[in-house]
């Protein structure tokens, strides 16, 4: 009992899941109106994305495409005329994968404020491995498939914490660099702030002498 407790819990805890449906309202396509969602994925990382159009009235296109907004702005995926449709692929980078969704409205037909809905899921790591085919394909028993899916998922937090582990040791450098440059620029106003009050001291005495106030 314990253990078929922990399974699920795990699963809930690690695995990145977006189940989204949405209303997306057609345009025209020079307007270039999109709807874009975003989750942030460690490189490496295996993800499933399906997307779905209900079917709605005449005159619309969905057309989405699916990329990250590292340097490289790797290309994951992309559809027009989007109906259904399922991609799969790894991460190339710590990114955030951006899904993007535009509804062109056909010029024959009046902008209305007409609308197609959109279902849209987006699973990663653990939760995106098909393991159903893994059940059927290695006859491997439930309980064993579960445990496969379990040390994926450790597998995944583990991954995640070495990442994070490694960004935190990055933010740490850059603060320890900052804080040098901080303390060097704080003595150099200092110096300068000194020798400033130096030389109005030395000014305003040759100054009360040049009077013969003093």
């Amino acid at each position: 009992m314990k253990a078929a407790f922990v399974i699920p819990f795990l699963a809930l805890f690690v695995s990145l899941v977006s189940a989204l449906e949405f209303d997306l309202a057609a345009g025209p396509e020079a307007l270039n109106d999109r709807r874009c969602l975003s989750q942030w994925l460690p490189m490496g990382t295996h993800v499933k994305v399906k997307a779905k159009t209900l079917p709605g009235f005449p005159g619309q296109s969905v057309n989405m495409e699916i990329h990250d907004d590292s340097p490289h702005i790797n290309q994951y995926g992309a559809r027009k005329s989007l109906d259904e449709v399922s991609f799969r692929f790894d991460t190339q980078a710590h990114a955030n994968i951006i899904v993007c969704f535009h509804n062109i409205l056909d010029p024959n037909y009046p902008h209305d404020g007409r609308a197609l809905t959109i279902q849209f899921k987006m699973d990663s790591g653990a939760m995106a491995e098909d393991y159903q085919k893994l059940l059927h394909e290695e006859k491997l028993k439930p309980m064993e498939v579960e445990l496969r899916r379990t040390a994926r998922i450790l597998d995944d937090i583990q991954d995640e914490l070495q990442y994070l582990k490694q960004r935190e040791g990055t933010l740490r450098d850059a603060n320890e660099t900052m804080n040098s440059q901080v303390k060097r620029f704080s003595f150099f106003s200092i110096a300068v702030l000194i020798s400033v009050a130096i030389y109005q001291v030395f000014y305003l005495r040759h100054f009360f002498h040049q009077k013969k106030l003093i």
